[in-house]
């Protein structure tokens, strides 16, 4: 009986624990609903045929019971070339494109991913894709999360070697998206057209062994169509950042040694990590890289990176790079109404605006710099380096003529300036945000046109200026000029 008895209390003790720990962990299934993240799920714009990143979706049991959900399926089964995973489970063909009997305690929840890969829409602008991912509750409850896309048609280019002369253009509106290296190969020049935007995959860039013509242009009705070089992203990172936004999401253009004749008009290259790396010319008669019109900005490298090259810069921008703007080692370079702005807003560790050398350790590299009605500026006091084959005892082939500079003008290096102003740091009428029309470091927008009433207003060497600035307005010959490539827009 005492033995009996023992049993019947220790059998009655582990019913109250179980009984306990249950009440604990809320294991009363019932009514109730799911709460979700978002209601909706986006993945923006994104192009047919090619897998998006993915993007993920929170599920919570808010309810104050456990429910357990019977069925999550994607309404439209596979059609719309939605994947979702949830909670570690594909819900692809092998499971019927959906998942059972799924038990969510109180306060717990689940973690839902989706990709897309869309087929081509046959279309020449994007077109909405709709799908639902469907929850099935075993209380009889039926919820729901919306997914949306934008499908793009795109012309691809992955690991292309183009070995004849070629035209690259937005053939029936459709976006041009690399894929690899797309190789210009040694015999061939490649034409990108006016307008044409070209989107590069993480890594992507090119590789230029031949000739590349970038003809962006403005048209007798005052329209500018640029060519874009970006990276094909099309989302946010955060809510105030896109990817667009964002340096470092694509590789670049790299110029070989054997490269020559290349020739930039009316382009906008950005969010790249080395925009534009120049090899050492092979023959030093010819010139590399001769750039209108143009705006390198916001890379996560340098903005351009020349090496013994011969290279013509007019009206061109290059702006917030965590490199150099500009790295000039030898070679022939001239440059007329440029701005260089290194405001890069990502880390403080920022390479220079501008530097420039004759040699590297006991290797000499010849150079003639000439600069011209140039802005050079940046958040440091010193925004210039540059360093001569013996300092003091043979000069630096190096002038800078009518510019605006960022920089102490040392002694030894007076003869390099000349009528050029040099900001005082801790003046704040040189702060950016006092010097620029638009200055946004919170949404990552700039706009390096000087303010009226500022420094670089009228203060350009009629000797040396260019008919029309970075976007194409007029420099009126009977007027006084801005420095820098934006004119402040005066009527004739």
């Amino acid at each position: 009986m005492k033995t009996i008895g023992n049993i019947i209390y220790v059998i009655a003790g582990l019913w109250l624990l179980f009984s306990l720990v249950s009440c604990n962990d809320n294991d009363t299934f019932g009514s109730g609903s799911l709460t979700f993240e978002a209601d909706t799920l986006s993945l923006d714009t994104c192009f047919s045929t090619i897998p998006t990143p993915h993007k993920t979706l929170m599920v919570y049991n808010n309810s104050g019971n456990g429910i357990r959900i019977s069925r999550v399926y994607l309404e439209k089964m596979n059609q719309t070339g939605f994947r979702v995973n949830v909670n570690g489970t594909y819900l692809g063909s092998d499971a019927g494109f959906q998942t059972r009997e799924m038990e969510l305690r109180e306060g717990d929840s689940l973690r839902v991913f989706v990709e897309l890969t869309s087929r081509n829409n046959g279309d020449t602008v994007p077109k909405l894709l709709e799908d639902r991912l469907m929850f099935q509750l075993e209380n009889g409850t039926m919820q729901y999360v919306s997914l949306k896309a934008y499908s793009w048609d795109a012309i691809l280019m992955k690991d292309a070697t183009l070995k004849k002369d070629s035209v690259i253009s937005n053939v029936h509106h459709r976006p041009v998206v690399v894929y690899g290296t797309l190789t210009v190969d040694t015999n061939a020049t490649v034409t990108i057209a006016k307008g044409t935007t070209m989107y590069f995959h993480s890594g992507a860039g090119i590789r230029v062994n031949g000739t590349l013509r970038i003809q962006g242009e403005k048209n007798e009705n005052n329209k500018v169509n640029e060519v874009t070089l970006r990276c094909d992203r099309l989302d946010r990172m955060v809510s105030n950042l896109t990817y667009d936004n964002n340096p470092g999401q694509w590789g670049g253009i790299h110029f070989t040694d054997i490269s020559h004749d290349n020739e930039f008009d009316y382009v906008d290259i950005h969010g790249a990590t080395d925009a534009i790396v120049c090899d050492s010319a092979k023959n030093q008669n010819q010139t590399t890289l001769t750039l209108r019109h143009a705006t390198i900005h916001n890379t996560k490298g340098v903005g351009l990176s020349s090496n013994s090259c011969n290279i013509l810069m007019e009206n061109t921008q290059i702006s917030n790079t965590f490199g150099d703007c500009l790295s000039v080692l030898g070679g022939n370079v001239e440059m007329t109404h440029c701005t260089i702005a290194q405001y890069y807003p990502f880390d403080s560790a920022r390479g220079y605006a501008m530097s420039f050398h004759n040699r590297i350790e006991t290797v000499d590299y010849p150079l003639t710099l000439r600069a011209y009605n140039c802005l050079i500026k940046g958040y440091a006091d010193d925004v210039m380096l540059w360093s001569a084959n013996v300092a003091g005892k043979e000069p630096i082939d190096a002038t800078f003529t009518s510019c605006i500079l960022r920089t102490e003008a040392l002694s030894d290096y007076q003869y390099m300036f000349k009528d050029c102003i040099f900001e005082d740091p801790n003046n704040s009428d040189y702060y950016p945000e006092n010097s620029f029309v638009l200055f946004d470091t919170d949404n990552f927008f700039y706009d390096f046109t000087p303010k009226e009433n500022t420094l670089p207003i009228s203060k350009a060497n009629g000797e040396f200026t260019l008919p029309t600035d970075r976007k194409g307005n007029e420099r009126y010959s009977d007027q006084v000029h801005d420095i820098g490539c934006f004119e402040t827009v005066k009527k004739p």
